[in-house]
């Protein structure tokens, strides 16, 4: 496993929702949900990590047990 990224998501985060959802660091980087999960948590800029496994990429949340498959956007 291996640390891509390491911030904080802007703004207001709700969760998982669908495969559009875009999640957003504070410097602008973005990641879209790669996978068909719904799962709601309100959180307020939460801490977030990148992480890569075996040329996979996924979103852990602070307060969120368990991770999420993300791609890159931007």
């Amino acid at each position: 496993m291996n640390i891509v990224k390491v911030g904080n998501l802007k703004g207001n985060f709700s969760g998982f929702r669908d495969r559009s959802t875009l999640f957003e660091f504070v410097d602008g980087r973005r990641w879209r949900q790669n996978e068909s999960t719904y799962y709601y948590h309100y959180a307020y800029y939460p801490e977030a990590v990148i992480v890569e496994e075996r040329g996979m990429y996924y979103l852990k949340v602070s307060g969120i047990a368990g991770k999420l498959e993300v791609v890159k956007v931007s």
